[in-house]
């Protein structure tokens, strides 16, 4: 039998357990649905930002953490106001909260959305080894053949040939050509599923005299230009660039240079 004290002592733990765990389902979530009106406080974000709102957005995000913070919704509201946090600008804010969209939701799509963008934000940065990381956790949770894996796999892609593997580069490459066939990125991709290194693109043009023109330009100056013909939307273009690169790193080295005669140049894969 416990004496008063061993009982009040057992009380006191007792009371400390019970609001650690409360405390816990708080930042965890209970693993319950938001109520209706939660829901339709979430959808109001959800549209603030496709109206590109930002503020508005925020605003609704904030009060459905405060009051539905613990239900199962609550990752998908940290990835809404991570988005309109880093359409401001607000780098360390939108990061916070889009990894608590991962560490938060048990929706794979909500996942793999906040891992694309941190993945993003990664590759800006040039921190390739956890660009790299973050995309292949977000392909974990997409569905072979469904959006926004075309994302997923052309971003890796693009880690892979920054860190020079080339051929690794080129499979995620040709997933992308294979399963979303006639998009915008299936046409980037096979583009670049060939390359082997980098260059300086100098200009594009409709026609074959303007980038002539500009050849004889960057010839005087001292670089070593080449035309490329590709296909675009609206027809071939005659692609200027100059020299051939074997890292990312040299041929940004060289892009001042070729700035003094096009202003508008940039760094791309040959």
């Amino acid at each position: 039998m416990l004496s008063r004290n061993d009982y009040g002592m057992f009380k006191r733990v007792l009371i400390t357990v019970i609001a650690c765990l409360s405390a816990m389902l708080v930042v965890v979530g209970c693993g319950g649905a938001a109520p209706r009106q939660g829901k339709i406080l979430l959808a109001e974000a959800q549209n603030s930002l496709v109206r590109r709102d930002y503020s508005d957005t925020i605003t609704k995000t904030d009060r459905f953490l405060r009051e539905y913070g613990g239900t199962r919704e609550a990752g998908r509201a940290y990835y809404l106001r991570g988005k309109a946090r880093l359409s401001l600008a607000n780098i360390a804010g939108a990061k916070s909260d889009l990894q608590e969209a991962v560490n938060r939701s048990g929706n794979g799509d909500v996942r793999a959305n906040a891992r694309l963008a941190l993945g993003q934000l990664a590759f800006d940065s040039g921190q390739m080894l956890l660009a790299e990381e973050l995309y292949r956790d977000a392909i974990t949770d997409i569905e072979v053949g469904k959006p926004p894996g075309d994302h997923a796999h052309y971003r890796l892609g693009c880690v892979l040939q920054r860190r020079g593997m080339w051929r690794k580069a080129e499979l995620e490459f040709r997933l992308v050509a294979e399963y979303f066939a006639n998009t915008e990125l299936a046409r980037r991709s096979s583009r670049r599923a060939n390359a082997t290194a980098w260059t300086v693109q100098a200009g594009a043009f409709a026609g074959e005299s303007r980038s002539a023109s500009l050849v004889k330009k960057l010839r005087a100056g001292g670089l070593v230009p080449a035309v490329r013909a590709i296909l675009g939307e609206s027809g071939p273009l005659f692609v200027v660039v100059v020299n051939k690169y074997e890292t990312y790193q040299q041929a940004v080295k060289a892009l001042s240079g070729v700035k003094k005669y096009q202003a508008d140049a940039f760094v791309t894969v040959r």
